[in-house]
């Protein structure tokens, strides 16, 4: 994997407190950061068909000009929107990195890499990603 400069982090609304840790990692290290739009959390507003629409091209073209997605999944959770995210991330041939190993098989074939959150700042920093999983996995 190449130096990542930049990332878009991927998460439900119901994990918006470990995204926003991440975001503060990954910011330390100096890098651009896209986060989701966090005026957005489906946990406390009702989100509409048009708002949801929009929301999902605004996110994709965030993807569009990152190095790497970084996914929060805690136990293993990703929702339909971060899943379609993650399809359009790995096409696009960015780096796929998870915060914990997927619990959906099909998704655990397009990561490069898990790195739990508080692991951020030194994996990054070391520029070696730890393999338990990846998409070149049978």
């Amino acid at each position: 994997m190449s130096e990542l400069r930049s990332v878009t982090i991927c998460s439900s609304s119901k994990f918006y407190d470990t995204a926003r840790q991440a975001e503060a990692a990954f910011r330390a290290l100096g890098m651009i950061v896209y986060t989701p739009r966090y005026d957005y959390n489906e946990q406390v507003v009702t989100v509409g068909e048009a708002d949801k629409f929009r929301l999902t091209h605004e996110f994709l073209a965030k993807i569009a000009k990152s190095d790497a997605v970084f996914v929060v999944a805690n136990g293993g959770y990703a929702g339909a929107s971060v899943c379609i995210e993650v399809g359009y991330a790995a096409g696009q041939g960015k780096t796929v990195l998870f915060s914990e190993l997927p619990a959906e098989f099909a998704l655990r074939a397009l990561v490069d890499a898990v790195v739990p959150v508080d692991g951020i700042s030194d994996t990054i920093r070391s520029g070696r990603y730890p393999q338990g999983v990846a998409r070149t996995s049978p």
